[in-house]
């Protein structure tokens, strides 16, 4: 008992000093390379503890890797190429207002991972976006549109709601001033739960969809604001 503790505390320091051997980086800004390399000295340490190999020979094997990280961090400052190969690069998800479906296919990336982000950092809805860059190291860079800028096409239309599904149309003038961040449509799906939430129905969303000459099934995201239904742009780039 004695020695599994006394090697969980030479565990905890081995830790911390491997960390600060790495650099001072939060761990959402470590790359792919130095996340494996946590993981992977993390578990040569729990086998440490509870093998019968002496304790030392672990250490060795993650001094060996430390310093392999950090002469590998230092080659990835002089040469670009092989920092693309081992942390990769920036993914461009939307350019100018539209989202890039093939890149997010690309890394994996869905739209509710997206809109996750977007409400993270106070952002109702995809419309209020130019740009987003999914970085190396997972997170997301966010450029928004100019303020006056924002829902200008939206504005400058009639849109009516429904007072309830099935109810009769009437305007509601709160809505048609705000920005409401609940998908209604996403991949081709009506989402019931939201539109009912909102007072609309599915005709209503039907509707508004052929003015703007889609099919339910050919738009990738949608939200109520300004009254009417939003719908993303998309494109391949």
């Amino acid at each position: 008992m004695l020695e599994i503790l006394i090697k969980g505390i030479l565990i905890y320091f081995i830790v911390l000093i491997v960390i600060r051997f790495m650099g001072k980086r939060e761990i959402g800004q470590l790359s792919i390379f130095d996340f494996a390399i946590l993981l992977i000295i993390a578990d040569i340490l729990v086998m440490g503890l509870n093998e019968n190999i002496p304790f030392y020979h672990y250490v060795i094997v993650i001094v060996a890797l430390s310093l392999i990280q950090k002469l590998l961090a230092l080659l990835l400052l002089k040469w670009v190429w092989l920092r693309n190969i081992i942390d990769g690069k920036q993914s461009l998800i939307m350019f100018n207002g539209k989202l890039n479906i093939k890149e997010m296919k690309k890394q994996n990336y869905n739209i509710d991972d997206l809109i996750v982000q977007i409400r993270i950092k106070n952002i109702s809805s995809l419309s209020e976006v130019n740009h987003i860059i999914l970085e190396t190291n997972g997170e997301i860079s966010i450029y928004p549109k100019q303020k006056q800028n924002v829902g200008t096409q939206s504005k400058t239309q009639t849109f009516n709601i429904l007072s309830g599904p099935g109810g009769s149309e009437a305007v509601d003038e709160q809505a048609n001033n705000e920005i409401y961040p609940f998908p209604i449509i996403i991949s081709g799906k009506i989402n019931y739960d939201n539109i009912q939430l909102l007072g609309l129905d599915e005709d209503w969303v039907i509707r508004e969809a052929h003015k703007q000459g889609k099919e339910i099934e050919q738009i990738y995201y949608a939200n109520y604001e300004y009254g009417g239904l939003f719908i993303i742009q998309t494109e391949d780039i």
